[in-house]
């Protein structure tokens, strides 16, 4: 048990690590590129989605930690098999319900709480994170969950990667504060797609199968 533990926390220290270093180049990569005042228009962007997510987040992720840990200890699998879908189901629904709200606001917050009219394409761009988030978050509680910390490194890292070079990129090819936008949007929409597919193909599936 510890030995798994240690192992276990290790990945997943590597995984932030290296996630955080990433981004982090990305960062400065598209700081050096780009003015203030995109770099301002980016950060709106971001940010406006990044709030509403808040709202996302009712303790389901830690709920699935749990249950899906509790369960598989007791072999309990037709158990196990609920617990994932019920909390893929709530995020997904969650997710599209909170995305299209941001969608919907994106010019009533860039004109009148940023004061910038020319944020509204960008946040509604943003607007996608929050549902890519949803799956994110749905296939990496079940990684921790099963004790996988390897799989919920590399969807971080795949993110990480991701972002620092399509943003930087599509800055330096001209799309300026769209480009950055793009690049980060399509990054971690990527890495909910990454997730999703190793959550369904490696753990759902094979418990779908399964009747206890």
């Amino acid at each position: 048990m510890a030995k798994l533990s240690a192992r276990g926390g290790l990945k997943l220290f590597l995984g932030v690590s290296i996630s955080s270093i990433v981004s982090a180049v990305g960062v400065i990569l598209l700081m050096r590129l780009l003015t203030p005042s995109e770099y301002g228009l980016v950060t709106i962007a971001m940010i406006s989605p990044a709030l509403i997510a808040l709202f996302r987040d009712w303790g389901v992720n830690s709920a699935m930690i749990k249950y899906v840990a509790q369960y598989r200890s007791e072999n309990r699998i037709s158990r196990v098999r609920n617990v994932m879908a019920s909390g893929l189901l709530f995020e997904l629904v969650v997710g599209v319900s909170l995305s299209l709200g941001s969608f919907l606001l994106a010019g009533f917050l860039a004109a009148n709480v940023f004061h910038r009219a020319e944020a509204k394409i960008l946040i509604e761009i943003a607007s996608l994170t929050i549902l890519a988030g949803s799956f994110l978050t749905a296939s990496q509680s079940t990684f921790i969950g099963f004790e996988r910390m390897e799989f919920n490194g590399l969807t971080m890292i795949c993110q990480s990667c991701l972002k620092c070079f399509l943003a930087p990129f599509l800055v330096f090819i001209g799309y300026s504060s769209l480009g950055a936008v793009l690049g980060q949007t399509v990054a971690l929409i990527i890495a909910g797609i990454v997730g999703i597919v190793i959550f369904y193909l490696i753990f759902f599936k094979k418990y779908s199968w399964t009747r206890k």
